[in-house]
């Protein structure tokens, strides 16, 4: 199932997104494009370019890894920001002499938290595939649609 989904997945990264395709010209009238060189316009007789995804033609783990793609993107984003903004309040009253910061303490406990502290004392952190893995386990445990779901989780953090 792996396999499947992650094949889904690498031909919807394969090919750009295109949500929008652009309303077509009505009958007998001609579009014509402003070429961005100075030679002559060209006339664009081709047809309206078409959406890889057709939403009628989604299934439901489609729809649901679509909305978990794009809900961990912006959640992700929001949390950077977030935690952004934490450092540079702190930051800032901490050079106006309003609070005192320490940084070792707060990244020791980053590091219990984030991390695994071994017994020499040394930090090892998740890989990023261990991350992926263990959000995937997560977001498709007893859901049969794995392999869908997963297609529409690649296309979901790509477009979300």
């Amino acid at each position: 199932m792996y396999a499947i989904g992650l094949g889904l997945a690498g031909v919807t990264l394969a090919r750009p997104a295109k949500l929008d395709a652009p309303a077509p010209a009505p009958a007998g009238i001609r579009q014509t494009y402003v070429n961005p060189t100075p030679a002559e316009p060209r006339v664009a007789d081709e047809p309206p370019v078409e959406s890889i995804v057709s939403v009628g033609q989604l299934s439901f783990g489609v729809v649901c890894g679509i909305s978990a793609g794009v809900f961990v993107k912006k959640g992700l984003k929001a949390l950077a920001f977030a935690l952004g903004g934490i450092y540079v309040l702190l930051q800032y009253f901490s050079s106006k002499k309003w609070v005192s910061v320490d940084w070792s303490a707060v990244e020791k406990s980053y590091d219990g938290k984030v991390g695994t502290v071994g017994p020499d004392g040394k930090v090892t952190y998740p890989s990023v595939k261990q991350v992926y893995n263990s959000l995937v386990d997560f977001l498709t445990a007893n859901f049969q649609q794995r392999a869908t779901f997963l297609a529409g989780f690649v296309l979901g953090l790509r477009v979300g």
